[in-house]
């Protein structure tokens, strides 16, 4: 055995080509070691992400629902407060008042939606789509309320109930499709 090393890997010429041989071998390992390490890293990322999403989102989707029936009070309040001035006084002021935010991790992270899964991130899209037509309706009426008399835009504030129905509707099947998500993570 010692004169096989001695004759063909511990020869001076050799030696540097097994040294590098070897060097070659554990670069390899190495490299082949990150690249498992990598994907295993992504996967656990791709892994968590939705269920960090999922966590960020629910709590303002549920305060959305406050923020719904807020905007309803507003909106009875007005007609009961308002109801014998014209349009053109009123205005500004149901603009102001009948506006709903969108959360601010659904508009942060509407681009990562997504990733909530085939059910929990369309009805996610789908919401904030919604409140944004909505705060667009609710624009649109305020610029045509400059027109109407003190009978006419109360029975127009009534349509924007209809809207407010949608919303709720959507709030609801948002809020059963993340919660799915949620939940897992619970337990």
């Amino acid at each position: 055995m010692t004169e096989f090393l001695d004759k063909w890997i511990l020869k001076p010429e050799l030696l540097a080509g097994w040294l590098q041989a070897l060097a070659a071998i554990i670069a390899l390992a190495i490299s082949a070691w990150a690249v498992v390490w990598s994907s295993a890293s992504s996967r656990r990322r791709d892994r968590l992400e939705p269920r960090g999403l999922a966590v960020a989102v629910f709590p303002e989707i549920l305060m959305l629902k406050v923020s719904v029936q807020q905007v309803r009070d507003c909106l009875v309040e007005f007609k009961q407060r308002y109801s014998g001035l014209v349009g053109q006084s009123i205005a500004a002021e149901l603009q102001g008042k009948a506006s709903i935010a969108i959360p601010p991790m659904l508009d942060r992270n509407i681009d990562k939606l997504f990733l909530l899964g085939d059910l929990a991130g369309p009805s996610c899209l789908h919401l904030v789509r919604l409140i944004m037509q909505y705060n667009d309706t609710v624009g649109r009426m305020a610029a045509f309320f400059v027109t109407l008399n003190a009978e006419q835009w109360v029975e127009a504030v009534g349509q924007l109930d209809a809207h407010l129905e949608l919303l709720d509707q959507v709030i609801a099947k948002c809020e059963h499709e993340v919660l799915k998500i949620h939940d897992a993570i619970k337990g």
